[in-house]
């Protein structure tokens, strides 16, 4: 009977010290920091872009932004986040202009790389029609390094690079060009420093009129760790609604979306959230390389 007692009572301490680790383990979920970059995409792109962009960092909760050099509206972009040293500031690294009717070049004269234009020098609007064209790895090498020295050349304060599209990802020799550039520059690749691996927060397809609620809602449930939510943020502008997405899965009414989106990172709602749940807003500064 004593021996039974013994037994049983090793049992029920057992049983204790496993609840009371689980409970420990649930706590320390619970008290884990929850992180969220807030990456804002294609500064640089269009006017529209750009002052979304500015109203998104001054009354809303984007953390970052990735700026396209090749781009029309790089030089406005760059004299706003010269302006702003406060700003995340990343490379967008770009092979590809999506748009119809609205195109650009490369930032290295268009002879000097020829296997990643077309035959009026701009880039092509998909990546099947880049990848096509059977692109130089050398000249793609040459011309992301000629958008990356722009930037700095132009006094940006880069705390990342990143990349459109799917265009620099679409092969393992195209990525391993960016990671390459990323170890020769000394900067993080976004999407690459530990962030939470899953489209948990990607509302890119979201209808507009649905964007801000969605989020929302995925806010209330994320979980401890570190995320990352990529937006587009645009204006509902004629020059916005004239953009058509040359890609056959091209959302339509671009300018709608991308409003939309500038609309829900500056919502109050959206804001409370993020206070109530103690999220933390952080950029790609402390994942520099020292």
């Amino acid at each position: 009977m004593r021996r039974a007692n013994l037994i049983l009572g090793l049992i029920v301490v057992a049983g204790l010290a496993a609840i009371s680790g689980s409970l420990a383990l649930q706590q320390a979920k619970i008290e884990a920091p929850i992180r969220l970059i807030v990456r804002g995409d294609d500064m640089g792109m269009t006017h529209a872009c750009n002052l979304a962009v500015e109203k998104c960092f001054l009354n809303g909760i984007m953390t970052c932004v990735g700026l396209i050099v090749p781009a029309p509206w790089f030089e406005e972009a760059a004299r706003m986040a010269r302006e702003h040293p406060e700003w995340g500031v990343g490379v967008h690294l770009a092979l590809n202009g999506e748009w119809r009717d609205y195109k650009w070049k490369p930032v290295l004269p268009y002879n000097l790389v020829p296997s990643l234009v077309d035959e009026d020098g701009f880039f092509y609007p998909t990546t099947e029609a880049f990848l096509g064209a059977n692109p130089n790895l050398d000249e793609v090498d040459k011309e992301l390094r000629a958008q990356m020295d722009r930037a700095i050349k132009r006094g940006l304060n880069i705390q990342y690079i990143d990349t459109h599209m799917d265009t620099l990802n679409a092969t393992p020799e195209l990525w391993t060009v960016v990671q390459k550039i990323a170890r020769d520059y000394g900067f993080p690749i976004s999407g690459e420093c530990g962030e939470e691996k899953s489209d948990f927060l990607v509302i890119y397809n979201t209808p507009p009129e649905k964007k801000e609620e969605v989020l929302a809602d995925r806010l209330r449930r994320l979980g401890p760790g570190l995320w990352l939510l990529v937006v587009h943020p645009g204006l509902d502008t004629p020059e916005m609604r004239a953009l058509v997405d040359a890609n056959p899965e091209g959302l339509p009414n671009v300018a709608a979306h991308r409003a939309a989106e500038a609309k829900a990172l500056q919502s109050k709602r959206i804001k409370k959230i993020i206070r109530k749940r103690g999220i933390e807003l952080v950029d790609y500064k402390p994942f520099q390389v020292k």
